[in-house]
């Protein structure tokens, strides 16, 4: 798994300057739902949380969020971003990112 430099740009620039803005806008791609991790995690933790088979390392110390992208119950991509900036949990494809500006975590919100 590699990190996916521009969305940890990308984050990282919302996070300080504040705004809001859907994550697919940012990334882009065909999925459903997206499934976000903290660090430390270990592959087994993050394949029974989406029910599939995902492309990573045993356990995964960097820090930052793992993001797996998911369509039809199927791993779409998975990737990381850092810092961690983002709280854990499944969200919808119409999830919504929101920052007040600052170092507080990125917001997230979805209708599923």
């Amino acid at each position: 798994m590699t990190e996916d430099v521009n969305l940890s740009k990308q984050l990282a620039d919302l996070r300080q300057n504040g705004g809001s803005v859907l994550l697919r806008d940012l990334t882009g791609g065909d999925w459903d739902k997206v499934y976000i991790s903290p660090e430390p995690v270990s592959r087994d933790l993050v394949e029974k949380e989406v029910g599939a088979k995902v492309d990573m390392e045993d356990v995964f110390m960097q820090r930052g969020n793992i993001l797996v992208f998911m369509k039809d119950s199927s791993v779409q991509r998975a990737t990381f971003i850092t810092p961690n900036l983002l709280r854990d949990g499944t969200y919808g494809a119409d999830v919504k990112l929101e920052a007040a500006g600052g170092t507080a975590l990125i917001k997230l919100s979805s209708s599923k």
